[in-house]
């Protein structure tokens, strides 16, 4: 079969490999697309997300949809021939944080394309049946694979604990934020203050329920949004953008006793935030470890046409396009949303 592999930072090779065999309670799924994230990128470009490091041949990819070949011995997933959305994180279960309910921070954890586990940017893969979710025949896979980063974005807003009628604002713009924008007002949002500076983003935050969207590059974002409360500040802040500044401005548009919500991954370890400030006004920061437990959720929103998740994808390439799929991604050009490599 053939795989798409990074072998240095800014540099990928498609290879040929051996096909997998599914071990017990696992099934092969033939990959028929994969979504490019802002943490495949980052590896992409840097080798390395804070102390995660992988050396020449890495496979990345996570976001991942398929279509079942066969299952393997005790295998009790969905049958062959169905079209599933694959979860990248394989916990172990038996931890303390396995047992607690919390999955998304075993100690043993498994995650596609962070090292050392190899990705889903190959044609094939062997996977616990268990983590095959089925999805409508219908849906096209590049809409299967944004099922993934929905499910994130439903539990950043799950540790935003929003309460309806708060006011929220979103940090960037990409495909987790607009879904955070979509996900805060089925929770319950009165308002949605976005900031983006790519404007082809900004249009997309008004169509994913963001109430006003501004360029940090033309206003005082924090101005601005403090006066669509009325200077009170608001309720909750998801910093989706991976910026220092955007980190800083989500503190300052706070209002006391408010709540950060930080899932974007910044290029360096350390950050400089205004601690003074935030102690003062009292806020609660909350990190976003992937997902938890929002797989099903996700898949429901999507069935019910509560999330457009097709409508994200704006670009498709042939995975032999693997590499220029990348640098069309990384640069967000031309007014790229979302990059999906159809496998």
């Amino acid at each position: 079969m053939r795989v798409a592999r990074v072998m240095a930072p800014h540099a990928m090779r498609l290879d040929d490999a051996a096909m997998p065999v599914p071990g017990s309670g696992e099934a092969l799924v033939r990959i028929t697309a994969v979504g490019i994230c802002g943490s495949d990128l980052q590896y992409y470009a840097q080798g390395r997300i804070g102390e995660l490091e992988f050396g020449a041949g890495h496979i990345l990819g996570h976001e991942v949809a398929g279509v079942v070949e066969a299952l393997g011995p005790g295998a009790d997933g969905p049958p062959p021939g169905t079209a599933v959305a694959v979860d990248p994180a394989i916990p172990c279960g038996w931890c303390r944080f396995c047992v607690a309910g919390d999955p998304n921070f075993c100690e043993q954890l498994q995650f596609f394309g962070s090292p050392p586990r190899p990705g889903a940017l190959q044609q094939y893969i062997a996977h616990p049946s268990r983590l095959l979710l089925p999805v409508p025949a219908e849906w096209s896979p590049g809409a299967t694979t944004v099922l993934e980063p929905l499910g994130v974005a439903i539990h950043a807003v799950d540790l935003g604990h929003l309460s309806v009628g708060d006011a929220v604002a979103v940090f960037g713009c990409g495909p987790i934020g607009l879904m955070i924008a979509r996900v805060a007002q089925l929770a319950g949002a009165r308002l949605v203050c976005a900031t983006e500076p790519l404007p082809h983003r900004r249009a997309a935050a008004a169509r994913f329920g963001a109430t006003v969207a501004l360029d940090p590059a033309a206003c005082d974002v924090v101005r601005e949004m403090k006066n669509q409360t009325g200077g009170y500040g608001l309720d909750v802040a998801f910093e989706a953008a991976g910026s220092e500044s955007a980190t800083v401005q989500a503190i300052q548009t706070l209002r006391p006793g408010g709540t950060l919500v930080l899932l974007g991954y910044w290029k360096q370890d350390q950050v400089a935030i205004p601690g003074i400030t935030a102690m003062r006004k009292g806020l609660t920061v909350r990190f976003v470890r992937r997902m938890k437990n929002t797989f099903d959720r996700a898949i429901d929103l999507a069935r019910r046409g509560l999330v457009d998740v097709a409508s994200l994808v704006t670009h498709e390439f042939p995975l032999e396009q693997t590499a220029e799929a990348f640098v069309r991604a990384e640069r967000r050009r031309p007014d790229v949303l979302k990059a999906v490599i159809r496998v």
